[in-house]
């Protein structure tokens, strides 16, 4: 996550990590169904309007995105033009890992999802509102059209990329998460090149 700007800022951005470490860490103590979210205020010190100011549940507290879809997907645009697009995606994703695993939350909510896998189910909207966004950045950085299958394939497959360094993970231990995701991309490097003719991709086709 970028650091945030002005006192406001950095203000909003503490009380929302504070909520969901005190989610993450009362639903590992307790368990999703012995915690409320006025378990969750009163661990962080705020109150229920202040929670609902920032999450609409307490699964989400726990389960959403660390940064906005949108977000992310505006830092692969961002990408110098000239990269590749898998390059790109493979340093603004292992730049977002490198700040996720040096915070505390991102390994007990690792942890967490390990203990009650049930709760994965809960994190496909999250998953493919970040696929969709990584698709539409890569077809603003391509030329192609979003629905091109170039772009939903090497979405799909980067997505997946994440979820298997996630999954390989062991908090605390080597491999780090960063160096995961590399290895996970570079599975794919050789086989996801953007077709000849869009940008980045070579020369055209011939008709």
């Amino acid at each position: 996550m970028s650091p945030p700007t002005g006192l406001r800022e950095r203000k909003k951005e503490a009380t929302r990590e504070a909520l969901r470490h005190a989610a993450v860490t009362l639903y590992r103590r307790h368990g999703p169904d012995g915690v409320t979210v006025e378990d969750i205020c009163a661990a962080a010190g705020v109150s229920p309007r202040t929670f609902f100011n920032y999450f609409a549940t307490k699964d989400e507290a726990v389960l959403s995105l660390d940064i906005a879809a949108t977000t992310l997907g505006q830092r692969i645009v961002d990408r110098p033009a000239d990269e590749p697009p898998l390059t790109a995606l493979r340093e603004v994703f292992a730049g977002r890992f490198a700040e996720l695993a040096a915070t505390e939350v991102w390994s007990e909510r690792t942890l967490l999802l390990r203990e009650h896998p049930e709760l994965m189910p809960r994190v496909a909207q999250a998953n493919r509102a970040l696929e969709e966004a990584v698709a539409q950045a890569l077809a603003t950085r391509t030329g192609l059209a979003a629905d091109d299958l170039y772009v939903r394939a090497t979405a799909a497959a980067v997505i997946g990329a994440n979820r298997a360094a996630i999954g390989c993970w062991q908090p605390g231990s080597d491999p780090d998460l960063v160096t995961l995701f590399h290895q996970a991309m570079d599975v794919l490097a050789g086989a996801f090149t953007p077709p000849r003719g869009s940008a980045g991709g070579g020369p055209a086709r011939p008709a």
